[in-house]
């Protein structure tokens, strides 16, 4: 029995690793294409992009692998059902039960490995990759400086009229005719270039230059232009009695420009997909520690208006032979005084109960994480209930026969997953009934559709449906 496991369960292995690469590919190709104009265009290095790529596999990974489980099953018992294995396993007196019991065990070591992925490395992954893209996003795109074009960074515009590429060194060498003005060949030769200072409130400086070079010092984080043959006019914009006209031959001017260079960020504070189980955990208990508060506040301002009969009467009591009509004034400002008290306490009690319904939806978004991070790994499990007779009964194990029953398992279960935690953070669900309820809808399904298989009872009519599907679901029976 155990050659026939360990078979099994080999059968298994193949179509798994090769429907996970499909899968992973499929994923990283919309990935990539969603995130493109993020990523290229703001001179990022190919390390910094292909960091950002393999921290956002780890995401991938948790979804692909249950997904991969579907198909390994429906093409493994397939392919075992096509080759008339299933009926010669059989005929040697093994239940169909004790067929599929390997490729459960199987599901279930994965899940369990799963668990633990989505519980200790995942989370990790999610954090690092939600900083990395964070310090993408507040990275400006490259510099591009276009021929009569207004460029406007910061307090700065700048116009450009001419741009010469330079003379590669190598020519410039060999032919030894370096103009002088390329003192740095390695930037391009700007000509009649115009400043627009606004960088004081105060003062408007603008600057015209004949010629002259641009240069990143990213050390400074800084543009220095290098100019040429031109002048600086500045106004004064309070009242513009005051101008200054300076000449220059040469003048280096600075622009900041701290946004143009990659900065890593760094964040001590993590979301619910980047903590793990012991973190939310604790996290909960905090908010359960200020409900009970907010809970403790209410009762306390409302005991202060809900005053008991016997300490009614006991005032009045003591208030007999006191009597004393009050005057209109003093009416007036005992009014007042009650109705301010009963609008504070009442503002307190509202303000309360709405932290405590934030408070309360925060338990709800952590305890969805929580359970999230059991019910998907535990599909791998469900999946092999669906796969397994799916798979016997199409008597087919190729991958499209395999991909073509997943992809209506994966809407239904993405379906109710997705449906499932949107109700939940709605709080008009229990986060446990919306984690679990397409493992639940599903594996029971799928259990129904093992134990027919069993009996050998047919729960799909082939002969209805349309003759293309009826080529890539049915065989000679």
């Amino acid at each position: 029995m155990k050659i026939i496991s360990r078979y099994i369960v080999k059968e298994h292995t193949g179509p798994f690793l090769f429907s996970l690469a499909v899968i992973m590919f499929v994923f990283v190709t919309k990935f990539i294409v969603q995130y493109i104009g993020k990523l290229f265009g703001k001179g990022l290095s190919l390390a910094t992009i292909l960091e950002f790529v393999y921290l956002n596999l780890a995401w991938m990974l948790a979804l692909a692998v249950p997904m991969s489980v579907l198909v390994a099953a429906l093409m493994a018992f397939g392919r075992l059902s096509a080759d008339n294995e299933i009926t010669v396993l059989k005929t040697s007196g093994i239940n169909l039960y004790r067929i599929v019991r390997p490729a459960l065990i199987w599901a279930a070591a994965l899940t369990i490995a799963m668990i633990w992925y989505n519980d200790q490395v995942l989370p990790e992954y999610n954090h690092r990759a939600r900083l990395l893209f964070r310090s993408i996003s507040q990275k400006k795109p490259t510099l591009e400086l276009e021929e009569g074009i207004y460029l406007k960074l910061n307090n700065f515009n700048l116009l450009v009229q001419e741009i010469q590429k330079p003379i590669q060194k190598e020519l410039a060498d060999k032919s030894n005719v370096l103009d002088p003005n390329y003192a740095n060949n390695s930037a391009d030769k700007l000509k009649k270039i115009t400043i627009f200072d606004f960088s004081q409130a105060q003062l408007q400086r603008t600057v015209i230059a004949d010629h002259g070079y641009l240069v990143f010092d990213r050390e400074r984080a800084q543009l220095v232009f290098t100019l040429f043959e031109g002048e600086i006019h500045e106004v004064n914009t309070q009242d513009y009695s005051e101008y200054r006209r300076l000449n220059f031959t040469r003048n280096v001017f600075y622009i900041p420009a701290e946004d143009l260079i990659f900065k890593r960020v760094e964040d001590l504070q993590r979301g619910d997909r980047e903590m793990n189980i012991r973190m939310m955990n604790e996290q909960v208990n905090n908010y359960r520690r200020e409900i009970a508060r907010a809970d403790s506040t209410i009762r306390a301002e409302t005991a202060n208006f809900l005053i008991p009969p016997e300490t009614i009467a006991a005032r009045l009591a003591g208030a007999k032979g006191k009597k004393r009509e009050m005057n209109v004034s003093e009416k007036y400002q005992a009014v007042s005084r009650a109705s301010h008290k009963v609008q504070a306490a009442a503002q307190k009690i509202s303000s309360t109960a709405s932290n405590k319904n934030y408070f309360e939806k925060q338990i709800y978004k952590y305890q969805v994480e929580i359970h999230k991070k059991f019910s998907i790994p535990f599909a791998c499990i469900v999946f092999v209930l669906i796969g397994a007779p799916l798979g016997i009964r199409a008597r087919k194990g190729s991958l499209g026969v395999g991909i073509s029953f997943s992809i209506g398992f994966f809407l239904l279960y993405w379906t109710c997953l997705i449906g499932g935690e949107e109700l939940a953070d709605r709080q008009l669900l229990a986060p446990f009934l919306a984690m679990w309820f397409a493992n639940i809808l599903v594996g029971a399904f799928g259990i129904y559709l093992t134990v027919r298989t069993v009996r050998e009872t047919r729960f799909i009519q082939w002969e209805r449906l349309p003759k293309v599907l009826q080529f890539f679901f049915r065989t000679g029976e």
